[in-house]
């Protein structure tokens, strides 16, 4: 048996798709253990940083408490002689280093300063100082602290209270320090470290399970063309069962979708709303199979309350494709192609641009392969006498822009497939399906990526 040409679902999107999932599913690895990297350098730094805050201040209240206890701060001069000899021999951690140092009273009258002159960012320290400046509670001794940014560097601002022996907040502590790039590098080494290493776990992993994964995703696939194919193969065989039941023939669905499509691509419509046709142009007369034979089989003009009965055929194929997710795209067509241009057809007598592109196509095909087609009732018209007709409708029953589209194509589609045998039709049908519905499928599995 041959191979339907559906049925063969491209290796390379299978691989295409698997390697998007793995970078997609890396990448989001990476960044996840990039931030908890970051965020457990950051804490261990937070509290080392407030570990020698609280052993620095320790240290500076122990070296001034002489000062502390007496009245207003006692001699200004020896505080700030004691924060230049405490700067000059504090020991400097890897952590880092204090640019910026200085005591203020309680009413934040600086008592003493120190910066460190060498410093290349000071005067951007300064510039932030001038700024901010942490205000205290009454009695506040706790350690403050804020990891700011200046001229580009991480500094952590820094207060804290100075209580005298009896345990009062008599003064204030306040400095700035900077992290030292050391600190910095070693941060981000660690950080690409781990994302490194996580890169290769994750790959090593799924080279291990890409075969096995390869094959799940052919098998899904696989299943999904098989579903496809049968899905056209019913919308087919129930678009030719009504077809014979009017007009004895099925060969007007196979040329209504050759004909449709060929228009649409002249048109420049969109993969999707191709698609959309095709299932419309197999379904739009798919509600007649609830209008009884006496009408549909009638030889001799229809009354008027048959006329009504007939043009219930529409709403009845909206009920019958609005049922399928799959078909509910063809609604435009199967619900709108009697509609006309003027606004006098049926059954919604809209008009113009409220009909909907693909029904105003649709309408075009439908009424030109129904005027060279040969039927039970009647003779078909010659090609020239068929464009004729049309143009009569021009503005009233059809679209005058679609129409000359059309009138650009009638003519070599009419040579090719008016008269031609059902397996030419059913060949030029294939390819259609190959193209626009094996897109289809590739287009499914990738949205399956996202």
């Amino acid at each position: 048996m041959a191979q339907h040409p559906l049925d063969r679902p491209s290796s390379g999107s299978l691989h295409r798709i698997l390697i998007v999932r793995i970078a997609a599913v890396t990448a989001g690895i990476c960044m996840v253990l990039a931030v908890l990297v970051y965020i457990n350098e950051r804490s261990r730094f937070d509290q080392a940083l407030i570990d020698s805050t609280l052993h620095t201040v320790a240290n500076l209240r122990g070296l001034l408490i002489d000062q502390l206890d007496a009245p207003h701060l006692g001699d200004h001069a020896k505080i700030q002689e004691t924060l230049e000899k405490f700067s000059a021999y504090t020991p400097r951690g890897t952590n880092g280093k204090y640019v910026f140092a200085r005591i203020m009273d309680t009413g934040y009258t600086t008592v003493a300063q120190k910066l460190d002159p060498a410093y290349e960012h000071q005067p951007a320290v300064d510039r932030y100082l001038a700024e901010h400046r942490h205000r205290f509670a009454a009695g506040e001794q706790e350690v403050w602290r804020k990891l700011v940014t200046i001229a580009g560097n991480p500094h952590v601002h820094v207060a804290t209270g100075l209580a005298d022996n009896r345990g009062a907040v008599v003064a204030y502590a306040e400095g700035v320090y900077a992290v030292s790039d050391e600190v910095v590098a070693g941060i981000r080494r660690r950080i690409a470290r781990t994302v490194l290493l996580s890169v290769a776990v994750v790959l090593a992993i799924v080279s291990l399970l890409y075969p096995v994964i390869l094959r799940l995703l052919r098998r899904v696939a696989t299943l999904s063309v098989h579903l496809l194919q049968a899905n056209l193969t019913t919308i087919q065989a129930l678009g030719n069962a009504i077809a014979k039941r009017d007009s004895d023939t099925d060969l007007h669905n196979y040329r209504v979708t050759i004909y449709a499509v060929r228009l649409a691509e002249t048109l420049g419509l969109k993969e999707p709303a191709i698609r959309s046709l095709i299932k419309g142009a197999f379904l739009h007369d798919v509600g007649k199979i609830g209008i009884g034979d006496e009408i549909l089989h009638k030889p001799a003009r229809l009354t008027e309350e048959e006329f009504r009965e007939m043009k219930r055929h529409v709403q009845h194929g909206r009920d019958i494709v609005a049922n399928s997710v799959w078909l509910q795209d063809a609604l435009d067509v199967v619900g709108g192609h009697h509609e006309k241009y003027d606004g006098t057809g049926y059954d919604n007598r809209r008009k113009s641009a409220e009909i909907p592109i693909l029904a105003r196509l649709f309408a075009i095909i439908d009424v030109f392969d129904a005027l060279t087609s040969e039927r039970p009732y009647k003779q078909p018209l010659a090609f020239e006498r068929t464009l004729e007709m049309l143009e009569e409708g021009r503005g009233s029953q059809f679209d005058p822009e679609i129409l000359d589209a059309f009138n650009g194509i009638a003519r070599g589609l009419y040579n090719q497939f008016a008269a031609t045998d059902r397996e030419t039709l059913r060949q030029a049908l294939d390819a259609i399906a190959l193209r626009y519905f094996s897109g289809d499928i590739g287009a499914m599995l990738e949205s399956e990526s996202r």
